[in-house]
């Protein structure tokens, strides 16, 4: 006889207070987005950042304990930093630039804030 296992459901969340690794990461991250000028938040099953359109998604899976906090940051070109994930093209003109971030450091950095930055712009347009 075989035994029905449970399968863990990897549930996206966008908030992070259960989580204070994770936390820590997203504090540091939208104090320096809030900080570039008149941008909107806002939170369902991810966080979200807009100026005209949306230009950064944070979110953690449920069953991320280890503080692991992803971001997609949309440009409309590829940009190479060295610590980008993954670079995909959704678009004739819309690239997502994928960020795992599981450290302070990393959520300080001035590449990231540098790739969040370009984000905001364009946005802008």
């Amino acid at each position: 006889m075989f035994e029905e296992v449970a399968v863990p459901s990897n549930k996206m969340i966008g908030e992070f207070s259960q989580k204070p690794k994770t936390d820590a990461y997203f504090q540091a991250i939208d104090a320096y987005v809030m900080g570039l000028g008149s941008v909107k938040k806002e939170l369902r099953s991810q966080l979200s950042y807009s100026v005209n359109r949306k230009f950064l998604w944070m979110w953690a899976y449920e069953k991320t304990g280890d503080g692991t906090l992803y971001l997609n940051v949309a440009l409309d070109h590829r940009e190479d930093f060295p610590g980008i994930h993954r670079v995909s093209q959704v678009g004739a003109r819309r690239w997502n630039h994928h960020v795992v971030v599981k450290s302070l450091e990393t959520a300080n950095s001035s590449w990231l804030q540098e790739l969040i930055r370009k984000g905001f712009e364009f946005s802008c347009r």
